[in-house]
Order: C-alpha cells, then sequence, then structure tokens
C-alpha cells in the first residue's frame, strides 16, 4: 500500500484550499479549519474567526466576557500561538 505524502488529513485540506482559493480566503478557511487545535476546543467554542485583511484576524466573540478577558491578559496567549501557526498574521482584533 502507498503511503500518502501527508501526515494528517489537515495538511491536505491545507493544500487543496491553497490551490483552490484565493490567498486571503484561503488563509481564513486554514485559520477555521485549524482554530480549535491551536486555541483549545473551550476558546473555539466562544469564538469564530471572521475575516483577514492587511495581516490582521479579526475574531467575533459570542460574549462581552470572553471578549473582554481576550483583549487583557489571555489574548495575547491565544495571539503568539496563532502567529506561530500563521506568520501572515500580524494581529488579532477580538470583537
Amino acid at each position: 500500500m502507498k503511503e500518502s505524502p501527508f501526515k494528517r488529513s489537515d495538511e491536505l485540506v491545507d493544500v487543496f484550499l491553497d490551490k483552490l482559493l484565493d490567498s486571503k480566503k484561503g488563509l481564513l478557511l486554514k485559520i477555521k479549519n485549524a482554530w480549535p487545535r491551536h486555541v483549545g476546543r473551550d476558546l473555539a467554542v466562544h469564538t469564530d474567526p471572521e475575516e483577514v485583511n492587511n495581516g490582521v484576524l479579526y475574531v467575533k466573540v459570542k460574549s462581552s466576557i470572553w471578549r473582554k478577558e481576550l483583549k487583557m491578559s489571555a489574548g495575547k496567549l491565544v495571539e503568539t500561538a496563532v502567529k506561530e501557526a500563521f506568520p501572515e498574521i500580524k494581529k488579532i482584533v477580538w470583537r
């Protein structure tokens, strides 16, 4: 049996999206696909990446309490993890 060159299914999705979509939409879909893995399932339930524009990722936060926490200390940790996974992202705006 021939082994696939992709280690995980999300790698296959990333390659497909890169080829199929323009870079802005493709990047957003890759981020949405990987979001729970990079921010954790608890936070992913309360947030939704909405838009990427000029290196800024805009993320909708479903409650004001979560948004306040993310704008303070917790958001910096998330931002660091996302920037490591997606170097194209320079900043996250929680809204």
